[in-house]
This record gives structure tokens, sequence and C-alpha cells, in this order.
């Protein structure tokens, strides 16, 4: 997870230095630190540089670079969530689980502590996994 959200901050932070917007090192670190929340982190992160971008004077087309800046993000963060991360976890031989027990977890820990629970379901399976089958 940590290597994507690597890839991911240093690609949101080349893209805004691409266009040109002020603090672009800032926002990659801040996508970096927000792509590890699930689902929201990210969106929070896209949100994020939109101020810097309407008031920035510099820019002739302000939002027309906020929409540029907010479409490279969604497909990056599309590149990243649906393609490289999955072939990094699929991988991972320690953290590989079955698809029904990906169904079953988010079921059980849904019922128990509702959205919440269907949210943290697959990490706390993972973690699971990882602390039963280890090697003490």
């Amino acid at each position: 997870k940590t290597l994507a959200c690597f890839g991911y901050g240093v690609c949101v932070g080349a893209l805004l230095a691409f266009l040109s917007i002020d603090l672009a090192s800032v926002f990659a670190l801040a996508t970096f630190a927000l792509n590890y929340v699930p689902e929201v982190g990210p969106f929070i992160a896209m949100v994020l540089p939109s101020p810097v971008i309407l008031l920035d004077s510099r820019l002739d087309r302000p939002f027309l670079v906020l929409l540029t800046a907010v479409s490279g993000q969604l497909a990056l963060k599309f590149a990243f969530s649906n393609i490289i991360e999955v072939k990094l976890i699929e991988s991972d031989k320690k953290l590989r689980m079955h698809p029904v027990m990906i169904l079953l977890s988010v079921g059980v820990f849904g019922y128990l502590w509702g959205p919440t629970g269907m949210l943290l379901s697959v990490p706390l399976m993972a973690l699971m996994k990882i602390s039963l089958f280890s090697d003490l």
C-alpha cells in the first residue's frame, strides 16, 4: 500500500507541477498521506488544491486548470486503485484471500459494526490472516 500511495503522490505532484500550480510538492505529500484513508482521502486530496488554483492570478483560465487537475487526479486514482494496487496485492502471497472470504467478512463486519465495519473488514481480515499464519 505504501508503494502505491507513494507512486500516486508522486504522479499527482508531477501533474500539479506540470500545470504550474503553486505548492505542488505540499499537495503531493498530502495526497500520499490521505491516500491511506479508504475512498474518502483521495477525494479530499483532490479538493485541497482548488483554492490555490482558483485564486492564482497568474493563471489565464483557472477553471480550466482546475478541471484539468481534478480530471487528471481522477484518472490517476482510477489507474492506481484499480490496476496498480490490485497487481501489487495479488503478487503478495501473505495477503492473498479468497473472494468468498472477503464477501463473508464484509457481511459479518457490516452486520456487527454497520458501514464502518464494511470499510474495515478487509484490512482486519488481512491483519488476522497475517497474525494467525505468521512464523513466530
